[in-house]
Parts: structure tokens; C-alpha cells; sequence
């Protein structure tokens, strides 16, 4: 971990406001999320990050392989990252959260890993779950799939965008429990009722391979 915080300083002090993570630990990437980093990338992905031009008066990306997103809780510490940017009270903290991982779960799942929508219904199927997860991160070019977040906000509004690499889908195709139950509540047609319920605006875009999030601050 050391080497890798040296990098991350080293390559920081050349240009402040875009920093590299190593991969290694979430630790490492709170520290590359420190201000004033308004661009963090992941080792090996430099050159893919696709910078927004919407106006703001705060803005934070982060690009990391699909491998790394499902290994690390980026979601959580990118949700720090933003709180020590602009202030966010404890409840909507909570719901930041539960949304950005919401919708980062979702992009992995069903547009990086190209999981069926179905997978996670019963405990039966997890296992054969994960060991499909496992097999496909063993594959370099899935491994090295991107996923993108970005955060812009106003004094008012907070807006966090997921990009995923996935073929997208069709939301009149999502699958929805009418009943939930401990199993299903996860699943791709019940993630966009979450984000329905835990976000003032949601969006879906470009077939599900982008969602945005918004929030009143």
C-alpha cells in the first residue's frame, strides 16, 4: 500500500486536480479523492475518462475497472468524497448512499457483468451467481470494463451520474416482484423503485447505461 500512496502523491503533485488510484484498498482511494482531486482514474484506464460539461459550481469523477467496483465499496467512499466538498446532512447521507450503491450494483451486475435479471431471486441461484461473477473478472477484458461516476452540484441540487460499459436495456423489459421478499428486493426492476423512492429525480439514460440521481441540498 505504501508504494501505491506514493505514486498517487507523486503523479497528484503534477497536475493536483486529477489523481491516479492504485487499486489497492479503499483507503488508497480516499486518499486520491481528497481535495482538491476533481478527476481520480484507476491505473490503466488513463485516457478514458469522459469529462462533463454541465455547469457546476462543485464536480468529482472517479473511472474504475469493473473488477476493482466489485471488490472495494467506491460507492461509499465516493459518497465521502462529495461530503467533504459540500454539505450534506445525516439523513440525506443515508439516502445518497443507498442510491449511489443502488445504482452502482446495477450497472455492474446487469450491464458490466451482463447478469440475468433474474439471478439473485433465490438463495439457489447465488452460488451459481457468484461463481459466474468469479469466472467473468477472471477475464481480462471484463475485468478491465469501465464504470464511471461523476458528481455535480449547485447550492441547491446534487447530481450523481452512473455510467456503466453494458448494451443497456429496456425499462418496460425490467422485471418487478409484485411481492417483495428478502431475496428479490435487489433485483434490477426493484433497484429502479428504490432509486424512486431515495432520490428527489431520477433519470435514465442512453437505455439504462447511464442513470442520474438528483438531490435537493
Amino acid at each position: 500500500m505504501e508504494a501505491g500512496v506514493a505514486q498517487l502523491r507523486t503523479r497528484s503533485f503534477e497536475s493536483p486536480r486529477l489523481a491516479y488510484w492504485d487499486g489497492v484498498s479503499p483507503n488508497s482511494l480516499s486518499l486520491a479523492l481528497s481535495p482538491p482531486v476533481i478527476q481520480c482514474v484507476e491505473n490503466g484506464l488513463e485516457g478514458r475518462l469522459k469529462a462533463r460539461r454541465e455547469r457546476a459550481i462543485g464536480q468529482l469523477s472517479l473511472l474504475v475497472s469493473t473488477r476493482s467496483a466489485y471488490r472495494h465499496p467506491i460507492g461509499r467512499r465516493f459518497v465521502e468524497a462529495i461530503e467533504r466538498r459540500t454539505a450534506i446532512s445525516g439523513g440525506l447521507h443515508e439516502r445518497i448512499d443507498t442510491a449511489v450503491q443502488e445504482a452502482l450494483m446495477n450497472g455492474l451486475l446487469h450491464g458490466n457483468l451482463n447478469v440475468d435479471a433474474n439471478a439473485r431471486r433465490s438463495l439457489e441461484s447465488l452460488g451459481e451467481l457468484h461463481r459466474s461473477i468469479a469466472s467473468e473478472l477472471d477475464r481480462l477484458e471484463t475485468a478491465r470494463c469501465m464504470i464511471q461516476l461523476d458528481a455535480l452540484w449547485s447550492r441547491k441540487m446534487l447530481y450523481v451520474i452512473v455510467r456503466d460499459n453494458g448494451d443497456g436495456y429496456q425499462r418496460d423489459q425490467l422485471p418487478v416482484s409484485p411481492t417483495p421478499d428478502e431475496h428479490s428486493s435487489r433485483s434490477s426492476g426493484r433497484g429502479l423503485s428504490i432509486l424512486g423512492a431515495v432520490c428527489d429525480r431520477v433519470a435514465v439514460i442512453e437505455g439504462g447505461k447511464t442513470i442520474k440521481l438528483g438531490f435537493r441540498l
